[in-house]
């Protein structure tokens, strides 16, 4: 009796064991149930994470702008750099410290907006990126014209009267925009290499500190363009071919209002006057030199002017205007006696020379170099 219930228990256990086996298995994560999937079936491809398949067609851009900007300074560098030196002009009026600081940001400003646009990289919308993109690189269109190559110097390729002062902010500039970045590239080689940076905006105070003093610099050395009556004419007295001529009179003007009737100088953007008169007190010379932002449409303002027009705000009398050109100046030389009187046809030839006397010392300025005019076509001195 005892042995045969005891295997009647056992194997009781072992039927009880067995059940639990089963629904054990069949609760285990693995088990193939109906709801698990089908082990036939291939296994569903992973998508790609957001953003990848608009990646690809986006970093074709910047080699793209790259190709458009070689392009772009090979046609068109030229005229675009004679268009803003000429802007320049017209918004400082040539000065040199105007100039210079012209100069000093067009190296600067690619740094500038590189700068910036990195700042504000992740609050940008995608238009706003590809814009942020495209102004970045028409900055650097910009900086690339006035920079000379290989086989040309700076003052060569730079024209106008404040060319050294605006060479003066390049250099300066491009001082400046290079510290700038090796400032930058320092700052990024520290933080890679786990480097615990300063505490403070160290970093970008020294950026602000190489750009400024490379703009302070710039306009201290920038020298002045003889564009004033100081810098064109600066001599109370000079002689010249034997004769010795004196200031009595001279201002600057920003624009040329009052110079002539009309609008016929329209254009302008400044103008320097004086007014000399000759050791015998006898010839008077009133000239008046427009400045314009080019050559060319020096040339063509004057190229429009009615032959022998008189000068306005000069005294009464009879007087010979002639005109001419130099680079972006016209030059007006109005002439006559210092008591007004008419003018014999004897007397034109000594008059005029005087006026030439007093535009060549004018024209002189401009080229830096002073030579003394020669007498010929009926105009020399009066007592050769």
């Amino acid at each position: 009796m005892s042995s045969s219930t005891g295997g009647r228990r056992r194997s009781e256990d072992l039927v009880a064991r067995a059940r639990e086996e089963l629904t054990a298995g069949s609760e285990h994560p693995d088990a193939t149930t109906g709801a698990g999937p089908d082990p036939v079936r291939a296994a569903e491809p992973v998508p790609p994470p957001a953003g990848t398949a608009r990646f690809g067609p986006r970093t074709l851009l910047v080699p793209a702008g790259i190709v458009a900007l070689v392009a772009l300074r090979v046609v068109f560098g030229d005229a675009l750099r004679a268009r803003i030196d000429e802007s320049a002009c017209a918004w400082t009026g040539c000065t040199g410290t105007g100039m210079a600081a012209v100069g000093w940001l067009l190296m600067t400003l690619p740094v500038l907006w590189a700068v910036v646009a990195v700042v504000l990289w992740a609050r940008l919308s995608a238009p706003a990126r590809v814009g942020a993109v495209l102004l970045g690189l028409a900055f650097l269109l910009v900086a690339w014209v006035h920079v000379p190559g290989r086989r040309s110097a700076l003052d060569l390729l730079l024209d106008g009267p404040a060319a050294g002062a605006l060479a003066t902010g390049i250099r300066w500039g491009g001082v400046g925009a290079g510290l700038a970045v090796v400032a930058v590239l320092v700052r990024t080689v520290r933080a890679d290499g786990g480097r615990r940076p300063a505490r403070g905006p160290v970093g970008p105070a020294l950026v602000a500190v190489a750009l400024l003093g490379t703009l302070a610099v710039a306009l201290v050395r920038a020298e002045a363009p003889p564009v004033t009556v100081a810098e064109a004419m600066p001599e109370r007295t000079f002689e010249a071919a034997g004769d010795t001529l004196r200031r009595t009179g001279g201002k600057d003007l920003r624009g040329c209002a009052g110079v002539l009737a009309g609008d016929v100088l329209d254009g302008c953007v400044r103008t320097v006057r004086v007014t000399y008169t000759t050791d015998d007190s006898d010839a008077v010379v009133h000239l008046a030199a427009v400045l314009y932002p080019g050559v060319r449409a020096a040339r063509d303002r004057r190229g429009q002017l009615p032959r022998g027009t008189a000068q306005l705000g000069i005294p009464a009398g009879e007087t010979i205007t002639v005109s001419s050109t130099t680079g972006s100046w016209v030059v007006l030389s109005s002439v006559g006696h210092a008591d007004g009187r008419s003018i014999a046809d004897a007397e034109r030839g000594y008059l005029l020379w005087a006026a030439k006397q007093v535009a060549y010392r004018f024209i002189g300025r401009q080229v830096g170099l002073l030579v003394d005019p020669s007498a010929g076509d009926g105009i020399g001195p009066r007592t050769p």
